[in-house]
């Protein structure tokens, strides 16, 4: 049964606002790396989404392998990766 209070007055589409203006970010990014789309969890827990360059997307922590490369650092906005002693570092496109 529905409430009598029920607001059911029509609101306008939150795409359409200033949210999905602010939300989108256009950036220039190389397809043939790993792109960070974000970070998550506490400092000594932290993980990382990635969209990898064949598309799949990856979650990532501290010490897990990402190809050929091993995951040494993540940031709250950045993640740290190394390959025989060369570093390379990720950022969220537009952080």
């Amino acid at each position: 049964m529905r409430p009598a209070n029920l607001d059911t007055s029509l609101r306008p589409d939150p795409a359409a606002g200033d949210a999905a203006t602010t939300a989108t970010v256009a950036t220039r990014y190389d397809p043939s790396a790993p792109v960070l789309l974000g970070t998550f969890g506490a400092d000594r827990a932290r993980g990382a989404i990635l969209r990898l360059p064949d598309g799949a997307i990856s979650k990532v922590a501290v010490g897990d392998k990402l190809g050929a490369e091993r995951v040494l650092a993540i940031a709250e906005n950045s993640i740290t990766v190394a390959r025989k002693g060369a570093t390379r570092r990720f950022t969220i496109p537009g952080a």
